[in-house]
């Protein structure tokens, strides 16, 4: 996972192919957010040339674990993991 843009109620993932795709392109990405170990978000990209996702509805200050996974025509590979707390306030703002 390249990069995190991460605010009080939302976050943005952004992240790069994997160096390795099992010698087949990759033709799509997961990206789950899992909040207390539950699964609260989860989207299919189905376009290999979007590497980047916006979260919306998070609750302030809160940790999440955010999940990418990368897919082909062969299999769905490891996922990048990150776990992250969302911030108490935007820009000066409650």
């Amino acid at each position: 996972m390249a990069q995190l843009d991460i605010q009080a109620t939302s976050l943005t993932v952004k992240w790069t192919a994997p160096v390795d795709d099992g010698g087949s392109p990759i033709t799509a990405y997961q990206v789950v957010i899992l909040k207390d170990g539950a699964e609260i978000k989860s989207v299919n990209i189905t376009d290999p040339g979007i590497t980047n996702w916006n979260a919306g509805g998070l609750e302030r200050n809160t940790t999440y674990t955010v999940k990418v996974l990368a897919r082909n025509a062969v299999f769905e590979g490891l996922a990048a993991e990150r776990e992250v707390t969302t911030k108490y306030e935007d820009n000066g703002k409650l």
